[in-house]
């Protein structure tokens, strides 16, 4: 049996957080669970207060929430992994997002996919359900589809911390602040620190049926969330690569791809006169210009702005 700490970072999302604690309440599991959120909203503490009204009705598990003052994710993430690895006899720290709801049965076949591969790092799928209608345009756009893999098994990396579970002496060995605090508002950090896990030699898996369904608001289902969402992957992606090989080996590596993107781009969404198409041809040129900005250390704080409620 695990002993496992759930953590959820939170911010200006209160209506997210319950319905993310609800289905945590509602698991299906033979683990012993606790709960961490830590709150990144120091002005209106809107996660703060819907954890301790849920406290005071009884809640299922042990749950605790913490105040991080300073604006960035990595931050939320560092604090919640010191608090987790301090719960005695914690075996492993499951991490979901504020916008996702839990499967009943998530985190046992997680935790069932880390035992059965021997893995340090077990990633899931997320499902997306959409709050509002979506143009037929959008309905079909990379970004806003289902993240699965099609099979469970060992894999090379899990890239997300959006449903995730890590064991506890993996993430001791990162250090005490493992997320890269210069990635605040980047995005990136989980990414970041699981290439560092892999290269560290930790072991990865993939739980295709430990399901959560991500929330996607409407303002996230217009064209210049999803061009801007692909610039900043791709200067993420750039980020973390220049961390471990050097601005020169990544921009050998990456240029034939960066030169593909634009060409697709701009001559792939010229030919079309549809929507859909022509937007998701538009994202590979935008995604090459976020890895040019990228490897000239031009950062884009996606993060500054929360989507949703």
């Amino acid at each position: 049996m695990a002993r496992i700490i759930v953590c959820i970072p939170t911010c200006n999302r209160p209506q997210g957080l319950e319905r993310t604690l609800q289905s945590i309440a509602a698991l299906d599991t033979r683990h012993l669970l606790e709960v961490l959120v830590a709150d990144n909203d120091a002005t209106r503490c809107e996660g703060m207060a819907v954890v301790e009204r849920l406290a005071s009705q009884g809640y299922r598990w042990p749950i605790e929430a913490l105040l991080v003052t300073e604006r960035g994710i990595p931050l939320v993430r560092n604090r919640l992994v010191e608090a987790a690895l301090a719960r005695p006899g914690v075996t492993h720290v499951a991490m979901l997002d504020d916008d996702e709801a839990a499967s009943a049965g998530w985190i046992d076949a997680m935790a069932h996919a880390a035992d059965r591969w021997k893995a340090d790092v077990v990633g899931g799928a997320v499902l997306r359900e959409m709050d509002s209608h979506v143009a037929p345009w959008a309905a079909s756009h990379p970004l806003l589809q289902a993240k699965r893999r099609g099979q469970s098994g060992p894999v090379a990396l899990v890239d997300s911390t959006a449903n995730v579970l890590i064991a506890a002496h993996a993430l001791r060995a990162m250090g005490p602040r493992p997320f890269d605090e210069r990635m605040a508002l980047t995005g990136g950090s989980d990414k970041q620190l699981f290439t560092r896990m892999a290269r560290a030699g930790f072991r990865f898996a993939w739980a295709e049926d430990a399901l959560v369904s991500e929330l996607i608001p409407a303002s996230r289902v217009t064209a210049k969330w999803l061009l801007m969402r692909g610039y900043r992957l791709g200067m993420t992606d750039m980020i973390v690569e220049r961390f471990h090989k050097g601005r020169l080996r990544t921009l050998i590596n990456e240029a034939p791809r960066i030169i593909a993107g634009v060409l697709v781009g701009t001559l792939g969404a010229a030919a079309t006169f549809n929507r859909g198409r022509r937007l998701v041809r538009l994202g590979k040129l935008y995604r090459a210009a976020g890895k040019i900005a990228g490897l000239a250390g031009i950062h884009y704080e996606e993060y500054r702005k929360v989507h949703g409620a």
